[in-house]
């Protein structure tokens, strides 16, 4: 009864062509859904045609959104105007708020789809108490991908499903060889989808001019000339070209003067974190400071501290434990009970 109960329910999976969304979308076929296949063309041809065969090896219909105008000027446009002004942005996280889970929703509504699911590794649970859905972290925590739906609103969470929440990654591994789909063993990519060869600064000199100015100690001492800021991020050692006898990394990136200011690594470390343009995915927390975990980049532990809700879209988080390197336009999520509470933008103080 239940599963011709889901024959009546059409999801549409969101399939970039690698393993993840291939067995997001058996699943949700074992499970007696009608599933259809989206994939944005904004990836490699290579992807796209991975995906199309897996779907094709499913007996799943398949899609192709031409969302690339869109993602110009949603994505590209903001990636390049915060490398203009000194910030080092997080494009996966607004693509993922704004063409994935926005454009790529609408297109799947269109198609008659209920809901929309992804191979993101996290869990969406309903909070009875609160009357509200949860992104709660996935089980696998290695593969913890809850940082990067921190944007997201309460109705795209409610009109997403994510299957492998309750898997690991060698359990989804193990899926696709049983069914001997070719994606089993694809290597899984780490890079910006949209800088395949990881050069940032070309991509950015297409857009950007040079803008030359110093690199600087902290007490003003002139060590070293650069052709642009956009060449930076906070705790960046590599690339410098200034010699002074001791590792120095950078601390500080001003774009109006042009000025990079380098230390020792000590002082990169710091506790306070402030973020502006702060979303709630779930609820409003009653209490306007509490304890709370957060973390200021993908690849990191949640750590403890206190979260100051300084106003609706502005909050203050001060870790126990000094961080290394906060960088302004990097994401800010915080953590309530495994749960995400909100996410921000990190701002200069």
């Amino acid at each position: 009864m239940l599963k011709r109960y889901k024959m009546s329910i059409k999801v549409a999976v969101g399939m970039s062509g690698g393993v993840d969304s291939s067995i997001t979308a058996y699943l949700l076929k074992k499970e007696g859904y009608e599933v259809i296949g989206l994939t944005i063309n904004i990836a490699y041809s290579s992807s796209i045609k991975d995906a199309k065969k897996v779907a094709e090896y499913l007996n799943i219909p398949h899609f192709f959104v031409d969302l690339k105008k869109e993602f110009e000027e949603k994505i590209i446009k903001y990636f390049v105007e915060s490398y203009k002004h000194g910030y080092t942005p997080n494009p996966c996280v607004f693509c993922n708020k704004l063409i994935k889970f926005g454009l790529l929703l609408e297109k799947a509504k269109e198609l008659g789809a209920d809901f929309l699911s992804t191979g993101h590794y996290v869990r969406k649970v309903w909070d009875e108490e609160r009357k509200t859905y949860l992104l709660m972290r996935a089980k696998d925590l290695k593969k913890d991908q809850s940082y990067f739906l921190g944007m997201l609103t309460q109705e795209q969470i409610k009109k997403t499903l994510f299957p492998l929440g309750e898997l690991t990654k060698e359990e989804v591994r193990k899926i696709a060889d049983e069914l001997g789909i070719f994606v089993a063993n694809k290597k899984e990519s780490q890079d910006i989808c949209f800088l395949p060869d990881k050069d940032y600064k070309r991509f950015l000199s297409k857009y950007l001019e040079d803008k030359p100015g110093k690199i600087i100690t902290e007490d003003g001492k002139e060590v070293g000339y650069h052709s642009g800021v956009f060449s930076f991020t906070i705790g960046q050692r590599r690339g410098l070209r200034v010699a002074l006898g001791v590792p120095v990394y950078v601390k500080d990136i001003d774009p109006n003067t042009g000025n990079v200011t380098v230390t020792d690594r000590e002082k990169v470390f710091g506790k306070e974190v402030y973020a502006v343009n702060v979303n709630y995915p779930s609820y409003f927390p009653e209490k306007r400071e509490l304890r709370a975990y957060a973390m200021i980049r993908y690849n990191m532990k949640p750590s403890p501290g206190v979260l100051k809700i300084v106003s609706e879209k502005e909050v203050l988080f001060i870790f126990d434990d000094p961080q290394w390197a906060i960088t302004p336009g990097q994401i800010l999520v915080c953590y309530l009970d495994n749960h995400v509470l909100c996410a921000g933008i990190i701002e200069r103080k």
